[in-house]
């Protein structure tokens, strides 16, 4: 459960807005001080506060607590009251807004009734006031007005039943603890130290990095062992996940737990983009007919009855309900997470300040509640320097520009980012290469997010470009908060396309940021060696908290046989000429072994050549399309497996770590070089950062990910103890140093093939 709940003396102890937020959802979601940003409310929140304290001669700030019971349950609220006027006879509360309300909102009125009923205040006093504008508007409320009395009683009988409910149900899964057990028949090598592992860390509150091979059963080991500390603590479980497969999987494997009688309440959140009713290309709440009255449709409908009557609740769930009740679906999803034991998603509810989900992360009592599972935590790094790393594109500003004509505010807003852009979209491009890094003296135009969220915001009659270049702007406005060396400005070109970036190197502060305030945090993958690489990258063993523990492959040694065919030279020079010598390898392994064969490449350049030239031979293949809808990867994985094909894509891409196979005639899989990512300016920046904290820089910021995406392809092979595989590794480069040290331990002896005579070649531990 969200809220602390002492079970031994029946206490529940809650800031006061967590406590609203947990049992009385908004009146509606149509503009509010949701609108604004973070920043712009803190300030003119304060703004306010200063000014009415020195009208009124107010004391700010003033901590409150109320202690109370209803329903066999104490209750032990606190926060912290805007307003106390001399003498304390009034309590003011203050509140962003804009527009402005009519009357003041349920969840600001419950706010201030506790603090008038804490602070013992005989009168009460909401002001709203608008950030632009810096009008304010006045409600007067009388704690002592019957409905004012039944609204507060209200809410605490809601509460103090929804604990006893809570208390009840909790209760009866530390019972069923008792029955929880491995939800497989049978448990594969590694999953006994995976499941132990995983248990200590919640237990201890510790931090854990877990690497196991591909086909060891992570999710269902993990799974298993985060579950008792979760439930024996009353703590929520985040599963984190950045693949739809994989929460299917995890929706798989809680089925099995919930059938063996164990009913720990789960739901799967789908993006805002994929639960709208209404196909909105841009949410707007102002429009949408979901967004209406959806505190009050929430509470006469039923909805969250009939929605935690059940045990998995999945995305089709929450829409189907939601369609009949006529409330948003997303918005719905996480008012119900704060009722579920266990909540998966998508990396960035947690780690992007943009998008968290703000019930759980806001506050450092209810985070602290939390225990993250980060699967495929490799990947983790990557995609919070993305959320870090924002791009303006010239598209966006033309086409945000075309628009504009007739608007001179908006205008004046564009202008001086359009200057910036169009001094690097000149065609030609005058740099020989396609990145810049941009001068340190470089002025870039006023942060001006809030400017840009009022204009542009609620306009659903400009382009997609320009919501995308207004969001942008707000991300350069959050960099410019926490400018330091980490940060580098560059100019790209994209095809016909210029764009600016904020290009972030180190990303970990951020991510520790974020799992530091949790309870236990476990990242778990199949590559995450060298394990100090990737601790640092995370964020992780700032503290003697850390355990790293690598679990050994699964399946016997002789069911994976690893050959290194140093015959082809796969560096980036050569591979025009070896691109005849490669479809020959690839015909004679089909012809040799009949079944299906993939082949990985470290790029769509080079995988797309092989494919022309193979297509030209006479070869028959299928290959990995660059742009694949979700449609389209899905007859892409349907036609995989259904076997008997060779099969072309590219390592580190959606096919090579992103996807379930199943191929039922799987012989073997060729690997082309260590896939080191692209030279370009931002790589050696990675480059630089490594090297200035006496670090190889190449070999953290090229080899390492070139290694571990080989390993992730081949990874696609051995998915059960009775399937047996042949790897093919093309590249003399793979037998020598920084690769060959950091090849997986069960890949050797390596068969290694020099002018058609095969050695064997072992790693000394």
């Amino acid at each position: 459960m969200l809220i602390s709940f002492d079970r031994d003396t029946g206490t529940v102890r809650s800031a006061i807005k967590v406590l609203i937020g947990l049992c009385r959802p908004p009146d509606t979601l149509r503009s509010s001080d949701a609108s604004i940003d973070l920043r712009t409310r803190q300030k003119e929140h304060t703004r306010k506060q200063k000014e009415l304290a020195e009208e009124r001669d107010c004391t700010w700030e003033i901590p409150a607590m109320l202690i109370t019971e209803r329903n066999g349950i104490n209750f032990q609220i606190t926060g912290r009251a805007d307003l106390l006027t001399e003498g304390g006879e009034t309590v003011i509360e203050v509140k962003t807004a804009q527009p402005m309300p009519q009357s003041p909102a349920t969840h600001h009125l419950l706010q201030l009734l506790f603090y008038a009923n804490a602070l013992d205040a005989k009168k009460a006093s909401m002001v709203y006031t608008d950030p632009d504008s810096k009008e304010s508007l006045e409600f007067p409320v009388d704690p002592e007005d019957r409905n004012m009395i039944d609204l507060w009683d209200g809410f605490i009988e809601d509460v103090s039943l929804f604990v006893q409910s809570e208390w009840k149900r909790h209760r009866e899964l530390n019972i069923a603890l008792e029955r929880l057990s491995f939800p497989f028949d049978s448990i594969r090598p590694g999953q006994e130290e995976i499941i132990s592992s995983v248990k200590k860390a919640g237990d201890e509150r510790e931090e854990l990095l877990l690497q196991a091979p591909t086909g060891t059963g992570k999710t269902a080991a993990v799974l298993t062992g985060a579950i008792p500390p979760v439930v024996t603590n009353w703590r929520i479980l985040f599963f984190l996940t950045a693949k739809n497969t994989q929460k299917k999987i995890l929706a798989e494997t809680m089925t099995r737990f919930i059938d063996q009688g164990f009913p720990l309440r789960t739901i799967i959140l789908s993006s805002r983009e994929n639960s709208c009713p209404m196909d909105m290309e841009r949410c707007n709440p102002e429009l949408c007919p979901y967004a209406e009255e959806f505190g009050p449709r929430i509470k006469t409908s039923g909805i969250i009855d009939r929605l935690t009557e059940k045990v998995l609740i999945k995305p089709e769930d929450i829409m189907r309900e939601s369609i009949i009740a006529e409330v948003c679906p997303f918005e719905l999803a996480l008012f119900v997470s704060q009722r579920c034991d266990l909540i998966a998603c998508d990396y960035n509810y947690v780690f992007d300040p943009s998008i968290r989900l703000k019930r759980f992360f806001d506050d450092d009592g209810t985070a602290s509640r939390c225990t993250l599972l980060i699967d495929e935590a490799a990947n983790l790094p990557e995609r919070v320097r993305g959320i870090w790393s924002p791009e303006i594109k010239t598209q966006w500003m033309e086409k945000t520009w075309k628009y504009a004509r007739g608007n001179s505010k908006l205008q004046n807003l564009l202008r001086p980012w359009r200057k910036l852009l169009q001094a690097y979209a000149d065609q030609p491009w005058s740099h020989k290469e396609n990145e810049v890094r941009l001068p340190d003296e470089i002025d870039l135009p006023g942060i001006t997010s809030r400017k840009w969220q009022k204009i542009l915001g609620g306009d659903m009659n400009a382009p997609r470009e320009a919501g995308l270049l207004c969001r942008a702007i707000y991300r350069f406005s959050r960099v410019s908060e926490r400018l330091d060396d980490k940060f580098h400005l560059i100019a790209r070109k994209e095809g016909n396309d210029t764009l600016i970036q904020w290009y972030c190197t180190d990303p970990s502060t951020f991510i520790a940021e974020e799992h530091s305030r949790c309870s236990s945090v476990t990242g778990f993958s199949a590559t995450l060696e060298p394990m100090d690489h990737f601790a640092a990258e995370l964020g992780l063993g700032k503290t003697d908290s850390l355990t790293a523990k690598a679990v050994g492959w699964p399946f016997p040694r002789e069911n994976l046989a690893v050959w290194v065919d140093t015959g082809i030279n796969t560096r980036w020079r050569y591979r025009d000429e070896q691109t005849q010598l490669i479809i020959e390898k690839l015909q004679g392994a089909r012809t040799k072994s009949p079944g299906t064969w993939m082949a990985f490449f470290p790029s769509f350049s080079w995988m797309e050549k092989i494919a022309l030239a193979g297509e030209d031979s006479g070869l028959d293949l299928i290959a990995q399309r660059r742009e694949m809808t979700e449609h389209d990867r899905a007859e892409f994985v349907e036609l995989i497996n259904s076997g008997d094909h060779l099969i072309l894509a590219v390592a580190g891409g959606l096919f090579a770590e992103g996807v379930d196979l199943s191929i039922p005639d799987l012989r073997g899989c060729f690997i082309a070089g260590p896939s080191l990512p692209s030279v370009s300016l931002r790589q050696k920046l990675l480059q630089e950062r490594y090297d200035d904290t006496k670090r190889d820089g190449f070999l953290h910021a090229f080899a390492i990910p070139g290694v571990n995406r080989v390993i992730q392809a081949a990874g696609r092979l051995i998915r059960n103890s009775e399937q047996k595989a042949d790897l093919i590794l093309l590249g003399g480069r793979f037998i020598r140093d920084p690769y060959f040290t950091h090849l997986p331990e069960h890949w050797f002896p390596l068969r290694v093939i020099r002018y058609g005579r095969v050695s064997l070649k072992h790693r000394m531990k």
